[in-house]
């Protein structure tokens, strides 16, 4: 595709169930509105139900569909924000959590001088107080260990100048797969984001953004935080080694 005002990279994993009952429907409407060149670039993780096909069943001829081998969120991400061309690229989670009609805060924020904007969930729907708990755990845990003053690193809706997006995402050094993955998998993959933009001198601009909980089976609410708080925890060890020194 040629170059664009913006890309939106979705990465998708058994997402059949959600394409069926209309999920794109108001991404693309939003996006089919703008007055701006945007591409979509969807990255189908591998998925073992009919995903990739529905997406490669789409037509509109902004949109194209990447198939990886599955290697969790991380490198689905990775995937599509190196294969994207717009001078902004918007990462945003498939289920919609954050509605795509937040992007124009953060368009805003980029006009303003930022680099890299990232969303804060202030205002939280259909979320569980066990989830709460969990969350500002962990949140607490990355500004102490890793990331001081920010807020909140794990929100899925983001957008970087396509500058910063092509050296932050092509210096990762614990986030993408290196044996096989089973199942869903997300990791600590955007604290290594952060970190590495802090480490480069990117403005990183916190946007507060409506946030909608959804059902979902997808992830172990005891397994996958773990996982989290390993990575998190290599993000400072390899800091301290040096290793984010070589990149």
């Amino acid at each position: 595709m040629a170059k664009s005002y913006l890309s939106v990279v979705i990465p998708a994993y058994n997402e059949a169930g959600n394409l069926k009952n209309g999920v794109l429907n108001e991404p693309l409407e939003y996006l089919r509105k703008q007055k701006y060149s945007w591409d979509l670039i969807f990255v189908d993780d591998g998925s073992t139900d009919d995903t990739y096909k529905l997406l490669a069943g789409l037509t509109d001829k902004h949109i194209r569909v990447l198939r990886i081998p599955h290697g969790g969120k991380a490198a689905a991400v990775t995937a599509g924000v190196l294969a994207a061309k717009g001078d902004y690229v918007l990462f945003t989670d498939f289920d919609q959590s954050t509605p795509i009609n937040q992007l124009d805060k953060f368009l805003e924020a980029h006009k303003s001088g930022a680099d890299i904007v990232t969303g804060i969930r202030a205002k939280t729907e259909h979320d569980t107080l066990f989830r709460k708990i969990r969350s500002w755990v962990y949140v607490t845990l990355v500004q102490v260990v890793v990331l001081p003053g920010l807020k909140d690193s794990q929100c899925g809706f983001k957008s970087f100048t396509h500058t910063a997006s092509q050296k932050i995402f092509s210096n990762l050094l614990i986030s993408l797969p290196t044996g096989e993955i089973k199942g869903p998998y997300m990791g600590a993959w955007e604290v290594e984001v952060f970190f590495l933009a802090k480490k480069y001198g990117y403005r990183i601009d916190q946007v507060p953004v409506r946030w909608i909980k959804y059902v979902s089976d997808r992830l172990n609410p005891w397994r996958d935080p773990l996982f989290m708080l390993r990575d998190t925890l290599k993000v400072r060890l390899y800091d301290i080694l040096g290793k984010y020194d070589q990149v």
